[in-house]
């Protein structure tokens, strides 16, 4: 993350449009150790729809990666995710940081799918 990112806390990049390419330009920017991931996934969500003959598979995998992009392009709100998701996976957490860190996971990823359109 830039310097200028930081200082105005503004998103990083735009929302890409949900396709295939744009959302990968977008996490090859966002998180460059993810793309591997994203390549294989989308590999694998072709060959699941053809197999199927259905668009779902696809579209379940844009999606996935469209929320991932609209989480991560915002710097504060990846940060209270990723430490949401420690807390939830601590077994020495309590149940009350526990539910806090499940309600913020939820809050984030509902927002993040209403910037997709979702």
């Amino acid at each position: 993350m830039s310097a200028q990112s930081a200082e105005h806390e503004g998103p990083l990049i735009s929302q890409p449009a949900m396709t295939r390419e744009a959302v990968r330009e977008a996490v090859r920017r966002l998180s460059l150790a993810q793309l591997a991931e994203f390549d294989r996934e989308s590999a694998e969500a072709f060959d699941r729809a053809v197999q199927a003959q259905s668009v779902n598979p696809l579209r379940f995998f844009l999606i996935k990666w469209a929320t991932f992009v609209a989480v991560e392009r915002w710097p504060s709100r990846a940060m209270a995710l990723h430490r949401a998701e420690q807390v939830s996976g601590d077994p020495d957490s309590t149940e009350e940081q526990f539910r806090a860190a499940m309600d913020t996971t939820s809050r984030i990823l509902a927002e993040a799918q209403g910037e997709i359109g979702l």
